[in-house]
């Protein structure tokens, strides 16, 4: 590999290691103490188009397909361990299910639970998008919606896991595709500056 090409590789690791979380304070959190020596492996620390990738159908999946489940990170982190993942990407990548962002992916995920699995009773699907995060109303909310899990848990887990897997793997081919062309790209813009200044040298000093 040649030292321009070197400098595109790394431009393009770059870019996703602002999304991954910092090692030590991943460690320090204790998360993942109980995944044990294991989190230690230095390959599960690296970044490249592969770890990145794999990070990404770890992360993007746990996130989505165990929304309703606490430990998310946990499982994107055994995940990443299994297949190879760059760790604190998988973990980050988790966030961004959050309780800002949950309702409308659970009214997506139910949705698409109730064309596969339909139920015989009505189910107010719009409970999920009118969740108000505040104190006053949080109790009355939450077990509203604690209620309405009991009677669709089977529609939702389908939901969750079919747009787990579908962002999941969706995103470990966009990743490999962006690193590519990333790499493409500047190594183009760099032969093209060389090019140039072959054609127009700068003038001798004075």
């Amino acid at each position: 590999m040649t030292a321009p090409l070197v400098t595109c590789w790394f431009m393009a690791r770059k870019i996703f290691r602002r999304i991954s979380i910092d090692r030590h304070k991943l460690i320090a959190s204790g998360n993942l103490s109980a995944l044990g020596d294991r989190i230690h492996d230095p390959n599960l620390w690296h970044l490249n188009r592969h770890s990145v990738a794999r990070a990404f159908l770890a992360g993007m999946f746990a996130g989505f397909a165990f929304i309703i489940f606490p430990g998310q990170m946990l499982v994107a982190a055994v995940i990443a361990i299994w297949i190879r993942g760059n760790l604190p990407i998988a973990c980050g990548l988790v966030w961004i299910t959050n309780p800002l962002t949950s309702p409308p992916i659970l009214y997506l995920a139910l949705k698409i639970g109730l064309w596969f699995i339909p139920m015989d009773h009505h189910v107010n699907l719009n409970a999920l998008l009118d969740f108000e995060w505040t104190k006053a109303s949080l109790v009355e909310e939450f077990n509203a919606f604690k209620d309405m899990l009991m009677q669709v848990w089977q529609p939702l887990l389908l939901g969750c896991m079919i747009i787990g897997t579908l962002l999941g793997f969706s995103s470990y081919f966009a990743v490999q595709g962006f690193w590519r062309w990333h790499v493409r790209r500047d190594w183009n813009r760099r032969q093209t500056k060389r090019i140039q200044q072959r054609q127009n040298p700068a003038p001798p000093a004075a």
